[in-house]
């Protein structure tokens, strides 16, 4: 872990009382594809429900997007307009979603943080290492 991702992992893991990931997911997407960043989900008390998933870039202390599903049966999604509509959270299950970001960019390539909260468990952040690997230039 660089210094860097540890000092970024304390940082929100002092920010919040959560159940921090202990490993960093790590996704590669070529420049101009999509991406697809990994959150869980899984709660620590059985049954809970989800409230909100909160996502991160770098050491950003405001989301760039949100996902409420406080309202049951009307979740609301809201993403930073600079985000051009880029970005979007699938929830696969009970433990899984996904933050689908198409076309991936260069500058996209950061650490994110998705926090999730629930009615009754703590809040659970994974970190996820996003590298965009560059189009190839021929000679």
């Amino acid at each position: 872990m660089s210094p860097i991702t540890a000092f970024i992992s304390l940082a929100l893991v002092a920010w919040c009382p959560s159940v921090a990931e202990p490993a960093t997911e790590f996704v590669e997407a070529s420049d101009g594809s999509a991406a697809s960043l990994p959150c869980d989900l899984t709660s620590v008390t059985s049954p809970d429900r989800l409230e909100v998933v909160l996502w991160y870039r770098g050491s950003e202390e405001a989301p760039i997007y949100k996902y409420d599903a406080r309202n049951a049966g009307h979740p609301q999604h809201w993403a930073q307009p600079e985000l051009q509509n880029r970005f979007f959270l699938r929830i696969l299950d009970d433990r899984r979603a996904v933050m689908s970001i198409s076309p991936a960019k260069q500058t996209d390539e950061t650490i994110f943080h998705c926090k999730v909260d629930f009615k009754k468990s703590p809040t659970r952040i994974t970190h996820v290492n996003l590298t965009i690997i560059g189009k190839s230039k021929l000679i």
